[in-house]
């Protein structure tokens, strides 16, 4: 049975080792912790607003806004799984003899 970090890190296509373990997983809180902040710009259930005055606007308008949530809610998803994968290699990094702080140590420098 695989893992979850067999699933993240082939979806990621990322073979890590005890060299590259803390890299791996500063890289992908790095890149979480920016999507974060994009994510933060659109709010879920924000209204892109008429698109103008004429009959289909209001239509237009409405499917813009379920297919900008759509594509929301799914930044949303991969984003757990990058901060899902992280936390598998904070486990591996602890099995190659990582402590604690080492593995905070390697996040802030690499941020």
């Amino acid at each position: 049975m695989a893992t979850p970090l067999d699933a993240a890190l082939r979806a990621l296509a990322l073979q890590v080792n005890r060299e590259t373990v803390l890299q791996a997983r500063a890289t992908l809180l790095a890149e979480a912790d920016r999507l974060d902040i994009e994510l933060a710009k659109r709010k879920l259930g924000s209204e892109v607003g008429l698109c103008g005055g004429d009959p289909l606007s209001p239509e237009a308008a409405s499917a813009f806004n379920e297919r900008i949530n759509a594509l929301v809610m799914g930044c949303q998803a991969y984003n757990s799984e990058l901060r899902a994968a992280a936390t598998a290699l904070e486990d591996s990094a602890r099995m190659y003899g990582y402590t604690d702080e080492q593995i905070a140590i390697s996040y802030r420098s690499a941020s």
